[in-house]
């Protein structure tokens, strides 16, 4: 800490502890200065003969002393004290006086503090000097590096002028640095929005100056997502918490709006088609799906950008279309494709006549049905004498039957079956059971009107007349999908075996033969069987008797014979029944046939 002199008490620094402290002019200069100029009051200064002057020695009352002179030691004892006192007095005072002096000049020479700079400079583009903490222009000399542009450290150097040193002694160039910071920088954000387009993009940048921050690491990109960039301070700027390293900063490019259309917005399907296509454009590539509102219905695959659409069963259902997001586009809005399926139900009384066909014509009718399965058809009409409100059944006896005659893709039935699920004939107020030889002309499901069998199948009544009629019976519908069936018979009759009486016919109701009922050949022309093959209904074992299409119950009261169309060669009057013969011109038991291709 400062101290002060023993004789005047004036101010001194102390080097060590006041080194930093800036110099007091007052404290250090003026105030000593008046402390010396107070003690030179009292300074007595020296004659030319080395003597004081009286006139600088202190007042003594002198009254009362001789006025010669006493050279003799001893005399004027007093005086001599008092001018002693004053002399040395004077010699004292003149001796502090010098040394304070030297002291002032010593203080006044020594440069206790090395200047430093004031303040802070911060780098702004154009040349910059520093101000100086203690600097004195006239005890010291300002070299070095002075002023500066750019962000950094420089050096600048301060000498003592001649008279001066530093407090080590020394008078040489002390060396100073100074510096001027980096200025701040903002770290820069994206500019606006960027949308795939294909093309490589890069973004622009707010608060980005090219002369103040480096750019770096991915500064462009096509695909959309996130890329990463970096910025790094020039030499002259800093980040705002005084770093200047890269600081990595995300930029985006967003994904455009995606969009989807299909090549159809309805399908139909049938057994024909039992699958169709549905073809999805879409821009980029997003994962394409597809979901069936009624999977009963039709179900859906997908693969690439087509979608199968494959009908189960008949009904409508809604095939809804979904594409994800993709890389580079966003998930569009759903579509939908509005299904209708014709496909035949395997419950064969479930489907329509038109599906039936078309199971038929696809020749997929035996791959969903069986020999035997029936389905009901509402018959209104009359034909003959009989006449029919009500819903009777009629069963497949074979698909495909006799093929290379009849044709290939057929389904055959007969009817029928009534409500209580009997197999029955239709027989009307004539019917005279197994009477064979009954003469009743009172009648309409006989074979002929003359009682003959003179033409045979082709020139019958019940061929000409009654089968018309009860085609005429069945709906619209199944009208619509009954063919004509090919079927070789004896077209001759007259009572005689000769092969060719067989001929063809084309009909679309019809009865069936002997051998195709019973697979022998007993009464009919033997001629026929070369063009005709048994059903598989019967050769499956099933049933050949039936009962009066009005019975409830099963039994001998209720059972019927009924015609064929084969004619008995060996009488000129009858034609064949189930089991045996009976005279043409009774009435039988009537079940027909048809066939759908």
């Amino acid at each position: 800490m400062s101290k002060q002199t023993k004789n005047l008490g004036l101010f001194q620094y102390d080097p060590q502890e006041d080194a930093a402290q800036t110099f007091n002019l007052d404290v250090a200069l003026n105030e000593n200065w008046d402390k010396i100029d107070d003690a030179m009051e009292t300074k007595a200064d020296l004659g030319e003969d080395g003597k004081i002057p009286a006139s600088q020695l202190p007042d003594v009352d002198v009254s009362g002393a001789i006025s010669a002179h006493n050279e003799d030691t001893g005399a004027h004892p007093d005086i001599r004290r008092q001018v002693s006192a004053n002399a040395l007095a004077a010699a004292t005072a003149q001796q502090t006086a010098e040394t304070a002096l030297r002291e002032i000049v010593k203080i006044n020479s020594i440069i206790h503090v090395v200047p430093t700079q004031n303040g802070n400079l911060t780098y702004n583009g154009s040349a910059q000097s520093p101000a100086w903490n203690s600097y004195n222009p006239d005890i010291m000399t300002l070299g070095g590096v002075t002023s500066g542009t750019d962000a950094g450290t420089y050096t600048a150097t301060f000498t003592p002028k001649d008279g001066y040193s530093w407090e080590d002694g020394s008078s040489a160039a002390k060396s100073v640095t100074w510096t001027i910071t980096r200025a701040i920088v903002s770290v820069p954000v994206q500019n606006g929005i960027l949308t795939y387009n294909g093309n490589a993009q890069s973004p622009t940048w707010n608060d980005y100056d090219a002369a103040k921050l480096t750019i770096g690491g991915t500064t462009s990109g096509t695909n959309a997502g996130t890329y990463n960039i970096t910025f790094t301070p020039t030499s002259n700027y800093q980040w705002n918490d005084g770093t200047a390293g890269a600081n990595t900063v995300a930029w985006s490019i967003a994904k455009a709006a995606g969009s989807l259309s299909l090549d159809k917005t309805s399908l139909s399907l049938d057994i024909l088609s039992k699958t169709g296509t549905i073809s999805v454009t879409r821009a980029g590539d997003g994962v394409i799906t597809a979901t069936s509102s009624n999977t009963a219905v039709a179900t859906v695959s997908v693969s690439n950008a087509t979608v199968t659409v494959t009908g189960k069963e008949s009904g409508s259902a809604t095939i809804t279309i979904h594409v994800a997001a993709g890389t580079n586009h966003t998930a569009p809005a759903n579509k939908t494709v509005n299904v209708i399926s014709n496909i035949p139900s395997t419950t064969l009384a479930d489907n329509t006549p038109a599906q039936i066909q078309a199971a038929a014509k696809a020749g997929q009718a035996p791959n969903l049905w069986s020999v035997g399965d029936a389905i009901g058809i509402k018959i209104n009409g009359k034909f003959g004498t009989l006449s029919i409100n009500d819903t009777y059944y009629t069963f497949i006896i074979g698909f495909n039957h006799n093929s290379s005659i009849e044709g290939n893709n057929t389904i055959h039935f007969q009817f029928g079956r009534n409500y209580r699920k009997i197999d029955i004939a239709f027989v009307d107020g004539g019917y005279v059971g197994f009477n064979v030889n009954d003469t009743n002309e009172d009648t309409s499901f006989k074979m002929t009107a003359n009682g003959y069998n003179s033409g045979g199948w082709r020139a019958s009544y019940m061929r000409n007349t009654i089968c018309p009629a009860f085609l005429n019976a069945l709906p619209t519908e199944w009208q619509n999908i009954i063919a004509y069936c090919t079927k070789y018979s004896d077209n001759k009759g007259g009572g005689t075996d000769t092969a060719s009486y067989v001929t063809a016919t084309s009909d679309k109701i019809w009865l069936l033969a002997e051998f195709e009922i019973r697979g022998a050949r007993y009464y009919a022309n033997s001629a026929e069987q070369n063009f005709q093959k048994q059903y598989d209904y019967f050769k499956s074992g099933n049933n050949t008797i039936r009962c009066k299409h009005n019975s409830n119950v099963i039994n001998d009261s209720t059972r019927c014979i009924y015609w064929t169309r084969s004619v008995d060669v060996s009488n000129g009057s009858y034609f064949c029944i189930e089991t045996h013969v009976a005279w043409s011109g009774a009435s039988r038991g009537f079940a027909p046939c048809f066939m759908v291709a």
